[in-house]
């Protein structure tokens, strides 16, 4: 499904099949000069915009406390792949 504008350079880092996050610029209405660094989130194709996938911005610290809880999941069950996204997603926002 295509994706509304306002997100722009998105990386997924987190599916768990239904919910996903991703990272990127979020430029509502394309009016702030290429937008500014946020974590978003959808399910599946939810939810849309005339029929255009258009997942939410999770707020600062809303964001940081998700991100933490992913890392300690990915480091509990031992999954480097998801660990280094994580991480990487973390230092993107530093």
């Amino acid at each position: 499904m295509k994706m509304i504008s306002y997100w722009k350079e998105v990386k997924e880092i987190y599916s768990d099949g239904e919910c996903t996050f991703i990272i990127g610029y979020y430029d509502h209405k394309n009016s702030n000069d290429g937008g500014s660094k946020a974590l978003g989130i959808h399910w599946q194709t939810y939810p849309q915009s005339r029929g255009i996938l258009s997942p939410c911005v999770i707020p600062k610290n809303t964001r940081n406390i998700i991100l933490r809880g992913l890392l300690t999941q990915a480091e509990a069950l031992k999954e480097p792949l998801q660990i280094d996204k994580i991480k990487n997603a973390l230092a993107y926002f530093d």
